[in-house]
């Protein structure tokens, strides 16, 4: 909470000053980058994860639906163009394992499931929406399956770690209204 009013006072002093709108802008736009965390995602050799991806601020029209999944940023693991995957587009060592969810674009949701994990596939994801200047990322634990006796033998389940989830409900909407408000006012009351 101290970050936010201290975010508030700057932009008071800032916009009082009416001179320095550039620096209001990019404080508004730094707050908003410091809500996204990263998520984290767990799951063992043989089994399979959801890499979770999706877009909550509205609907998107097909030409919108521009999404671009990278592995450690160069990697191609799954473009979407047009609404449509190009599963050619796809780095060889993806090949076959990764599913998405065509019937969900409409309602912003781009998540995939990756099968068959190897623990080369531990390691930092991404998932983009460049029309709507948006960038998620995640990083993937791979676990070597636990040993266990025979007679106990169970399949776990992946898991996903949201303590810093940067797919939770954010409160830009809020932050973004108090930020304009209290401009105005300061505005008003400076004049």
């Amino acid at each position: 909470m101290g970050t936010r009013f201290m975010v508030v006072y700057v932009l008071h002093e800032v916009v009082r000053e009416k001179r320095y709108w550039f620096i209001y802008i990019f404080l508004h736009l730094l707050d908003k980058v410091s809500l996204q965390d990263s998520v984290e995602i767990s799951g063992f050799v043989g089994g399979f994860v959801i890499l979770p991806c999706s877009y909550k601020e509205g609907k998107l029209k097909t030409e919108e639906m521009y999404v671009f999944w990278r592995y450690k940023q160069e990697r191609k693991v799954y473009d979407i163009e047009n609404g449509s995957a190009l599963p050619e587009k796809q780095d060889a060592v993806f090949k076959d394992r990764i599913k998405g969810f065509p019937s969900e674009y409409a309602n912003g949701n781009f998540s995939l499931k990756l099968s068959n994990l190897s623990l080369t596939d531990a390691g930092q994801f991404s998932c983009s929406i460049p029309k709507k200047l948006k960038k998620y990322e995640l990083t993937l634990l791979v676990k070597a399956m636990p040993t266990t006796a025979p007679s106990t033998v169970s399949t776990p389940k992946p898991t996903v770690n949201t303590r810093s989830s940067s797919m939770r409900a954010r409160p830009e909407g809020i932050v973004t209204f108090l930020l304009l408000f209290w401009s105005f006012v300061f505005c008003t009351i400076s004049e």
